[in-house]
């Protein structure tokens, strides 16, 4: 969700502040502590956590959104937690239509074509009738007939001509896919039947997994075959696509949602919810697939962070850092 620089300001003033998390009245940065106790304070919150060793104190300041607001801005969260990272392995190939979901159609005996039903680019049933043949031998019309469901692409005759065993038309069903993905031998021996792929084309991703691995005639690979489910006619035969195999799957104690990360100040960090409050944490990370990341530190479990429009918190920070520096 984008919102203009004006629509952001209204819903700031409406119910969205920052403020320092240190900071009391007559407080300037320019300030230095005089004491050791001093320090202290700045070291330990109320609750005798160490910031120091988790929290970054670059970031001293943090949102404060009521929830009415949050929701209308649609600011959502999720809690850190134990998961799973993939180890991925990128393949490349193209969509096909299988063989089963194609057909040639030609008339079972000579004769002339008197009527043509559908045009090409209709999409017929199984078993509609698609033409009809005055037959030479008995004179007798019979129909000739759709033997799978999908769209009429070719049309090689017309009425009045006389066919006499050649290809009528041209049928094919695309609502299920082939992707067949090329595998050279430096992956062969990790890529297996059953694995799970994710198909990425147009700006999409779709999950599905290996079903087949054959040679490809005089190839120096082989052919991963991957279903996708094309029912809503988003993809076409034809087109390229390229793919993620999931080649490991790895537990590890602590992820989060890629979306949720931000660049505040050079450091990666999430803004973390407690109660009306957003805290911007640093985070040590670790392994990443593209779509969860591990966390080293700076983030515990069970915390809850922001994972939709932390784009929000991170300008409005920005924008009262600013406006405190002059």
């Amino acid at each position: 969700m984008k919102y203009s620089a004006l629509f952001l300001a209204l819903l700031i003033a409406q119910g969205m502040a920052v403020a320092p998390a240190q900071a009391g009245p007559g407080h300037s940065h320019d300030e230095k502590p005089k004491t050791a106790q001093t320090n202290s304070a700045h070291a330990h919150d109320d609750s005798g956590h160490d910031h120091g060793s988790d929290h970054d104190d670059d970031h001293d300041e943090a949102a404060t959104i009521d929830a009415d607001m949050a929701k209308r801005v649609g600011i959502e969260v999720a809690t850190a937690g134990a998961g799973t990272i993939e180890r991925h392995i990128p393949l490349y190939g193209e969509l096909v239509i299988p063989p089963n979901r194609q057909a040639q159609v030609r008339a079972r005996f000579p004769g002339m074509i008197t009527q043509i039903r559908p045009t090409v680019g209709d999409t017929v049933k199984k078993d509609e009738v698609l033409a009809l043949v005055e037959s030479n031998d008995s004179l007798r019309t019979y129909p000739v007939t759709a033997p799978i469901a999908g769209v009429l692409l070719q049309q090689y005759a017309s009425q009045g001509e006389y066919t006499a065993g050649e290809t009528l038309f041209s049928l094919a069903d695309s609502s299920i896919l082939w992707a067949e993905l090329k595998v050279f031998p430096a992956a062969m021996d990790e890529i297996k039947t059953g694995l799970p792929v994710h198909i990425e084309a147009r700006g999409g991703r779709v999950d599905s997994q290996i079903s087949h691995i054959l040679p490809a005639s005089g190839q120096p690979y082989v052919l991963a075959r991957v279903a996708l489910d094309n029912s809503n006619g988003r993809f076409s035969a034809g087109e390229r696509v390229s793919a993620l195999v999931d080649a490991e799957i790895i537990d590890v104690s602590l992820v989060i949602d890629n979306k949720a990360l931000q660049d505040l100040e050079g450091k990666q960090v999430v803004f973390v919810r407690e109660g009306n409050r957003y805290e911007p944490r640093p985070l040590q990370l670790g392994r990443t697939d593209g779509r969860y990341t591990e966390v080293l530190s700076g983030l515990h479990a069970a915390e809850e962070y922001v994972v939709v429009n932390s784009y929000l918190i991170k300008a409005e920070i920005e924008k009262a850092g600013a406006a405190h520096e002059h």
